[in-house]
């Protein structure tokens, strides 16, 4: 289905003065957001699912009150629909960042030391800055939520959703990584702090030799900072030991940042579970089936 027309009536009706001369569709289809280039310099970001939805306008005031408060450029949506919350009509819009995603692979062939000590560098810089952040200061009322009672719910539900597609060893290892964190009490205390929530390479971007831009908010929330070092933990073990180097005590959060590592394809597999996403189904279960 050609979403390009309802798509641009959306824009037309809540940006009157934007003067569209070109709009295509990203090619492949985000996994919670539909993409649309427009005038070739300008993105807009359209949520596909009604659940996204809320979450997709906290983004939006996180986005705008972050401005000026970060070591890189983070989008800023100074293009947004105001007064809807439907599907196809709630959309963000702003200049495109300079870079490319930093997807594992492409770092693992640069070979230049002084590029990644540069980019290690900017990450942990980014990361710490964004984690001391007030959100009181910054004017934003962001509830911590009960992070336990939720990590209760989501074993729950990949018990019922997940665990009759495993095998029976996959079943009894995920058993033990959550029990584990349950009967941890030293791993349930934090300090919440501002958090980006998907730090991973297709939301990091790069030229040559640095680090240009940070995208997608969508799961920004006060939290346990720990969750972000868990992302970049997957980088691997050289370059993110160049990233420990230059984040201040993050030895305080390597032990959480193991359990959160070890719920990363869980969560992508009961998203496909629950959206009739055969691929983020199948990408997640692969290592348990």
């Amino acid at each position: 289905m050609d979403r390009n027309p309802a798509y641009l009536r959306a824009i037309k009706e809540a940006c009157p003065n934007l003067d569209v001369s070109s709009a295509r569709l990203h090619a492949t289809e985000g996994q919670f957001n539909d993409i649309l280039f427009i005038n070739d310099d300008l993105i807009f970001r359209f949520p596909r699912y009604e659940e996204s939805i809320h979450n997709f306008l906290r983004e939006i005031e996180l986005l705008q009150n972050l401005q000026g408060h970060l070591s890189l450029p983070i989008p800023d949506p100074i293009y947004f629909s105001p007064g809807t919350r439907s599907v196809g009509t709630v959309f963000m819009g702003y200049t495109m960042l300079a870079g490319k995603p930093l997807f594992r692979e492409v770092l693992n062939a640069i070979t230049e030391r002084s590029t990644l000590d540069t980019f290690a560098r900017q990450l942990a810089n980014f990361l710490h800055g964004l984690h001391t952040l007030s959100p009181a200061a910054l004017g934003l009322d962001m509830p911590v939520k009960d992070q336990f009672a939720e990590y209760k719910i989501f074993f729950s539900n990949i018990q019922e959703c997940l665990f009759t597609f495993m095998r029976p060893d996959a079943r009894n290892s995920i058993a033990d990584h959550f029990e584990r964190y349950f009967n941890d009490t030293s791993l349930h205390g934090f300090e919440p702090a501002i958090i980006h929530g998907d730090f991973g390479g297709s939301n990091i971007l790069f030229d040559e030799n640095r680090i240009t831009g940070i995208i997608d908010f969508g799961f920004s929330a006060l939290s346990d900072p720990a969750r972000d070092i868990a992302s970049v933990s997957t980088f691997g073990d050289s370059f993110f030991g160049r990233i420990c180097g230059y984040y201040p005590d993050i030895e305080s959060l390597l032990g959480r940042a193991k359990f959160y590592r070890g719920t990363y394809a869980l969560y992508e597999a009961l998203h496909g579970f629950r959206n009739n996403d055969r691929k983020a189904f199948e990408s997640g279960m692969e290592q348990y089936v």
